[in-house]
């Protein structure tokens, strides 16, 4: 027969909820506060020629590198083709709910010319959604070579 009775396997089963209550909750506050880090940027030239006058449309795709939990909201403070600011050009500047498994940025900007590369210089602070914590200065500059039609 068993040594254990009915009354000490109900006592441990007691003692076993909080443990297990307290493991659930545990991920969402182990979450790390790392901001999102540029792992890339590519560029590609939009079809149709010129976008209006002086100019040529490109299709942007910044992927980040995000820690697991939670999610961000990335807005731009700079944008420049080749040292000329093309932050109003831009079809966008704030994204929202940015995670781990949602961290490619697509937005169009506006270049005066048509060059197969240039420097982007792409800055940005990254707010997270959970604990309201921003990070500014993000971002930096990418030479973009070998661009293409869309």
């Amino acid at each position: 027969m068993s040594q254990f009775n009915r009354r000490t396997l109900v006592r441990g089963a007691a003692w076993s909820i909080p443990v297990v209550a307290v493991a659930a909750h545990s991920p969402a506050f182990a979450t790390s506060l790392a901001a999102p880090q540029p792992s890339g940027v590519t560029a590609c030239k939009q079809p149709g020629g010129p976008n209006g006058p002086n100019c040529q449309g490109y299709r942007m795709t910044l992927n980040l590198t995000i820690q697991p939990g939670d999610t961000w909201t990335i807005d731009f403070t700079e944008l420049r083709n080749d040292g000329t600011d093309v932050m109003a050009t831009a079809s966008q500047t704030t994204f929202l709910a940015v995670s781990s498994t949602s961290s490619v940025l697509t937005f169009a900007l506006c270049g005066n010319s048509s060059p197969s590369h240039f420097g982007l210089t792409l800055r940005y602070s990254a707010t997270n959604d959970r604990t309201g914590e921003t990070t500014t200065n993000l971002g930096g500059t990418f030479a973009l070579s070998g661009i293409k039609n869309c």
